[in-house]
């Protein structure tokens, strides 16, 4: 059952909303769903719209879909009762909607502190993830503090500004705020990661900068929803977790990760290598791009690049080229940029033609899609 309790805040725009100051939603009787899309910018305050969208799917029972990309769907396959119904990424095809009962979306996760959480909202709150935070919130009477229509650096300014203490968001975009912030970091007690790959290079400069901070990181899928947490603070996940059951899910390795469930068999597209006691993840499938012939692994290539001396963010991407098929391009964060192209140059020396960045622009920021990732391909 999905319902708003009186401790709990949403901060959206400035604005504080509780159970009774959510207001009315117009909606389309006729229907027998309801339907929230999702525009570019200017969304205004679009988290207290969900809410109040939940509450009245719920009492009337008819399905709430978020279409946070304005994607058309069959009305045949909407469900006649409430479900939340939340469209994929797109990632590996056209996006497709998926409907979740309220149980299978609030966290399995019981609050086991009493100090006050104050949750900033980095996600689009129509994604998968974005619902998970927001009702993770909810369920524990925390303050969720958001502002759709803010960029990265707004958000790091949001987060000092309201005492934000729990964040969840991709590595790309919480590697963006640490350099948003510089030397003057909210005070996290909880870090939650997913969307990407938690490299170990992110996860201990989170450790570095917020000891005392509890970190996860989490595997989901639009379709199955969340398979497993790590929080052992590594990379990747123990190998013993394969012979085990999550969520219903049995986890597979061949090159990628396969997730089975009864006559079920779902192809992840996510990359594994093996070490002596755990899997880690070396990229998606649809991030391996062809040059010339030779296949590139855009993002073990930015994991590499991220680490040289001068480098503090890196985004390595593909453009199109009708020669050679791509031409492998990267953007930088760098403080210093003659350090930072003079550890790049040391570094592309020793890699195959094939992989070696033809284009290299330095950027302030990088850039992410509005799922928080970074953008691949152009």
């Amino acid at each position: 059952m999905f319902k708003l309790n009186a401790d709990f805040k949403l901060i959206e725009h400035d604005v504080c909303y509780k159970l009774t100051s959510l207001g009315p939603l117009a909606i389309d009787e006729q229907l027998n769903y309801i339907q929230l899309n999702c525009q570019l910018e200017n969304n205004g305050p679009l988290v207290s719209k969900m809410l109040k969208a939940m509450i009245i799917g719920q009492q009337q029972d008819i399905p709430v879909i978020f279409n946070r990309n304005g994607q058309a769907f069959d009305c045949e396959d909407v469900p006649n009762t409430f479900k939340i119904g939340l469209f994929t990424s797109g990632t590996t095809g056209t996006p497709k909607l998926i409907f979740h009962s309220i149980d299978s979306l609030l966290p399995k996760n019981s609050k086991t502190y009493t100090e006050s959480t104050r949750w900033l909202l980095c996600y689009n709150p129509m994604s998968f993830a974005g619902i998970q935070v927001i009702l993770q919130a909810i369920v524990s009477n925390d303050t969720l503090i958001a502002n759709v229509d803010a960029n990265i650096r707004q958000k790091a300014d949001i987060a000092l500004n309201n005492k934000v203490n729990a964040i969840s968001a991709t590595p790309s975009m919480f590697r963006a705020m640490l350099l948003a912030w510089g030397k003057n970091f909210p005070k996290l007690k909880l870090i939650s990661l997913g969307g990407e790959i938690a490299t170990q290079s992110i996860l201990d400069d989170i450790k570095t900068y917020f000891p005392k901070a509890a970190l996860r990181h989490i595997y989901a899928t639009t379709e199955t929803g969340v398979i497993f947490t790590v929080k052992d603070g590594l990379a990747g996940f123990p190998k013993s977790w394969t012979n085990q059951s999550f969520n219903g899910w049995q986890l597979k390795i061949a090159q990628s990760l396969i997730l089975k469930k009864d006559h079920l068999q779902l192809d992840t597209g996510d990359n594994i290598i093996e070490t002596e006691d755990r899997f880690l993840f070396s990229g998606r499938q649809d991030n391996l791009v062809n040059v010339g012939g030779v296949k590139v692994n855009l993002e073990a290539l930015e994991h590499q690049i991220i680490a040289l001396e001068g480098i503090s963010d890196a985004r390595v991407f593909a453009k199109a080229n009708p020669i050679t098929g791509s031409l492998v391009c990267i953007e930088l964060c760098a403080q210093d940029q003659i350090l930072a192209r003079a550890s790049l140059d040391a570094y592309s020396h020793n890699l195959e033609s094939a992989a070696k960045p033809r284009i290299i622009i330095f950027a302030e920021q990088i850039t992410l899609t509005d799922a928080g990732k970074k953008q691949r391909t152009i």
